[in-house]
């Protein structure tokens, strides 16, 4: 009889990694069926059931923690593990994207809807009920606000046609463990997050420097004075400004020195 356990869990232990690979080659061969659907409408329907799977996934562990997923979805955790966001886009119509997002925290988990369907900046507006400013976010900066967690998010935001754009937003929970797009710690008066637009043939740095403890971004200038706010052709120019986290606040630093080689 024991011999039949030790045989039995020995083959359920072999077989784990495997069933990982299983369960990634098939959310990865899912992923490829959708963005090989021609039809608009058809391959948005498959996305939606695409992220209820997803969801469940995530679901079964306890922390917040990276799941077998393809690389094209975004897996961000705070240092305790008790949140989690994943976020991911899929092609829409005339070359814009359409944002997926989950968060994960200790009360549970919340897919997000992206309501910010007509390209706005949607700045001084905060978001909850799973509603949310869409983008892929690629860095996550745990901070404290009013005594509570704060999560700053680093992200892109592909929606226009001549124009890209960069986010900075904040991930916070409410008393029953909801999410929390937007909060009140920038500098800058009646903003929630910042949105950074420059054209889409051009490129921009923002990233969180660990050791500055600092976010440094492109400063964005018009290519040509004809365009002075058209932010749809600006473009980076060689200087940096920065954001330092100072008494509960993403204070500016103007003209800050870029140390890292940009990529």
């Amino acid at each position: 009889m024991k011999y039949k356990i030790l045989t039995a869990l020995t083959i359920f232990l072999a077989f784990l990694p495997y069933a990982k690979i299983f369960a990634q080659t098939n959310i990865q061969s899912e992923l490829n069926k959708i963005l090989a659907t021609e039809n608009v409408e058809q391959r948005i329907i498959l996305a939606d059931t695409f992220c209820a799977k997803l969801a469940d996934m995530i679901k079964s562990g306890i922390k917040a923690e990276k799941i077998d997923a393809p690389q094209r979805v975004s897996q961000l955790f705070s240092q305790d593990k008790n949140a989690g966001i994943y976020t991911w886009s899929i092609p829409a119509e005339r070359g814009m994207y359409k944002y997926y997002g989950i968060v994960k925290s200790a009360k549970g988990i919340f897919i997000l809807q992206d309501i910010n369907l007509k390209n706005e900046y949607m700045t001084d507006e905060k978001f909850a009920n799973g509603k949310w400013y869409g983008a892929v976010y690629y860095d996550i900066i745990e901070t404290d606000l009013n005594g509570k967690k704060a999560y700053t998010l680093l992200g892109n935001d592909l929606k226009g046609i001549l124009s890209n754009k960069k986010i900075i937003d904040v991930l916070t929970f409410d008393n029953d463990g909801k999410p929390v797009f937007g909060a009140e710690i920038f500098e800058k008066p009646n903003h929630f997050r910042l949105v950074f637009e420059y054209n889409a043939r051009s490129a921009m740095y923002l990233q969180y420097d660990t050791e500055k403890k600092m976010i440094i971004y492109s400063f964005l200038v018009p290519v040509n004075p004809y365009f002075e706010g058209d932010y749809r052709f600006y473009v980076a120019d060689i200087s940096y400004d920065g954001l330092i986290y100072r008494n509960g606040k993403w204070t500016f630093v103007e003209n800050v020195t870029l140390e890292k080689k940009v990529k």
